[in-house]
Formats: C-alpha cells, structure tokens, sequence
C-alpha cells in the first residue's frame, strides 16, 4: 500500500499565487500599499510570522483604526477555503485516510489555523509543522513503513536534499511543479 506526505503551501493550498495576493488585496482595500505591508511582513516573518502580529503591526504602524486586527484577521483568513488545490484534493479524497500524511514548514499555530479552515485536516492521518528540515517526519513514515512506497510531494526541491534515499529506498519524491504532477504521483500511465 502506498503511503503519501503532501506539502501544505503551494502544494495542497496556493499560498504565494493566491492567498498572498489576497492578503495584499485585503491590506490595499483601507489604504496601505504592498511595499509597505511588505516592509512590516520581513520584520515580523523574523519573529516567527503570524498574522495576526502582520496585522496589529501593520495597523498600530501605520495608525489605521478604520478596522480592527480581529476584522482584517478575519478577512484575509476567512478566504483559506478558496485558495485549495481542488484538483489534488480530489484525488487525495479517493485515497484512505491512514495512507496520507502532511508535512508542513511554518510556524505551527498560523499552519495549523490555516489547515483548519481549509477543512482538510480530516483527510489526513498525521499533520506535522516544522520549523526547519521535513526530513525527521518523512524518514520516521518510510521507517514505519518500510515494506510500502512512500512518495513525498513538495514544491521545494531543496526539502528532498538531506533525505537518505539509500537508507529508505521505499521513499520517492515528486516535484510539485503544477497538475501535470499529479500524473507522477499517482504513477498514472
């Protein structure tokens, strides 16, 4: 039986086509330019990013009192569930739940609020949040598993550099690079 990890951000969920663009939407509509949200995102994304921090910085810096932080929280994390994968989703929904792992780089409670509201935490037997290297949670699965393939899905080629291949030669790793890698993971002829 084959075992899938799925990467979260610009695999299962498109982060930086989709959700940013609508986090520096939000950010436009009362008045604050993308160079300037930019500028508050480095400073907090070196603290540990979360939004709700971008937000309350972003609005106390700029002196922005026409919202609240829980009202642009809310409007830019609200939207999570538009920003999915939907052809990928399908195909993991045809899959058994205890055969699909998530293995997620980020601060783990904006991940996970993230995940949450996606709604597809359900499809997943175990979530991981990592800070730094994925390599940890993907080698203990082909560990675990070691008589099944593990396929790792990741859109970052560099988190399948410290992978031991030899060690778990059951592990295989797939590029995302867009739908014509859902092909390639499923092994579709």
């Amino acid at each position: 039986m084959t075992k899938y990890i799925f990467d979260f951000d610009d695999v299962l969920f498109f982060n930086t086509k989709k959700f940013k663009k609508h986090m520096y939407k939000c950010f436009e509509e009362i008045g604050v330019q993308y160079d300037t949200v930019k500028k508050y995102y480095k400073i907090e994304k070196g603290k540990g990013w979360v939004l709700r921090n971008l937000v309350e910085s972003v609005l106390k810096g700029e002196n922005i009192t026409s919202i609240s932080k829980e009202e642009l929280s809310e409007k830019i994390m609200g939207e999570c569930k538009n920003f999915l994968n939907n052809e990928l989703i399908d195909r993991i929904k045809r899959l058994e739940v205890r055969n699909c792992y998530m293995v997620t780089h980020g601060v783990n409670e904006y991940q996970l609020e993230k995940i949450n509201r996606t709604g597809l935490k359900p499809l997943f037997t175990k979530i991981f949040v990592v800070q730094d290297a994925k390599k940890g949670p993907v080698e203990m699965i082909c560990e675990q598993f070691n008589d099944d393939e593990v396929v790792f899905v990741d859109d970052k080629e560099k988190r399948f550099a410290d992978l031991d291949f030899v060690k778990y030669p059951n592990l295989r790793k797939v590029l995302y690079v867009g739908p014509e890698s859902i092909v390639e993971i499923f092994q579709e002829k």
